[in-house]
């Protein structure tokens, strides 16, 4: 009962202004039609102002319900000016967050860039670091002397497909000796890679760094647990060794962990290539 009566008044106010609009129309109606004379008899002799009664009656109503309409408006008025602020608030919020963004994509890129450096890398070599998020690949950070190769593409990358699938599963990966992908219209490559792991020969034709030497590396948070893959990757056979690129990550490992830990997913950096 007590939510039906709540109900009725919420209806009540929710359409006050149009009931204030009938009751004035229904209040013209009487004054045109003379109704408020209107006079009826019951036992006695002396006759009832049922006409006055009704008209007053609406007067009164009609004024409650357009006081009532007047401060319905008000307060939808005072709720759009607040929606208005709180949406230019979210607004500032989201510009804030996307310049911490961007400015800490920044900071691992150039973090990614001394890596490059400390490898010695020349314009055909690049690293790039991937992290799981809904059970795929999303790239989050890459660098190389090559802007070319820097260029992202395909949004995700699963989990189970290529030397990056290959390298999740069992901790790493390593090869130095992949054929040249422009022989034979790129069949050589494409049977070497092929027999290594299962990748669908369109993805490799779409990819625009074809490389020839790889180390991949899973990547384990601070409580152990994987979190992600950094590829170092080159166009030239036997560009690195293995041993090689170990000894260079063991000076910095622990500012890489940082930051894969501190990218929460949110901060994804879309990617049409990610390699293999």
């Amino acid at each position: 009962m007590r939510n039906f009566l709540h109900n009725i008044i919420d209806w009540f106010f929710k359409y006050c202004y149009y009931i204030s609009s009938f009751l004035l129309v229904v209040l013209s109606v009487i004054d045109i039609s003379d109704l408020n004379d209107f006079t009826m008899s019951f036992a006695s002799d002396d006759k009832f102002p049922i006409g006055k009664v009704l008209y007053y009656f609406v007067v009164i109503f009609s004024i409650i319900f357009g006081l009532a309409g007047i401060q319905n408006a008000k307060n939808i008025s005072d709720l759009e000016i607040d929606n208005t602020d709180k949406a230019g608030k979210i607004i500032d919020l989201e510009n804030s967050f996307s310049s911490v963004v961007k400015e800490r994509n920044e900071l691992f890129n150039s973090y990614l860039m001394l890596l490059v450096k400390n490898l010695n890398f020349a314009h055909n070599e690049r690293i790039s670091v991937y992290k799981i998020y809904e059970n795929n690949f999303i790239l989050i950070g890459r660098s190389s002397n090559n802007p070319n190769l820097v260029l992202h593409g395909r949004s995700n990358y699963p989990l189970n497909e290529g030397f990056i699938g290959k390298a999740w599963a069992e901790g790493e990966f390593y090869i130095h000796d992949l054929p040249d992908p422009n022989l034979r219209n790129g069949d050589t490559y494409y049977q070497r890679v092929n027999a290594i792991c299962n990748i669908p020969r369109n993805v490799i034709q779409g990819m625009t760094m074809l490389s020839r030497t790889f180390y991949i590396y899973r990547i384990n948070g601070f409580e152990g647990h994987p979190k992600a893959i950094i590829v170092i990757e080159s166009q030239n056979p036997n560009a690195f060794t293995k041993e090689e690129v170990i000894e260079k990550l063991n000076g910095v490992k622990q500012p890489l962990i940082m930051f894969v830990e501190k990218n929460s997913g949110l901060n994804l950096q879309n990617s049409n290539n990610i390699g293999l």
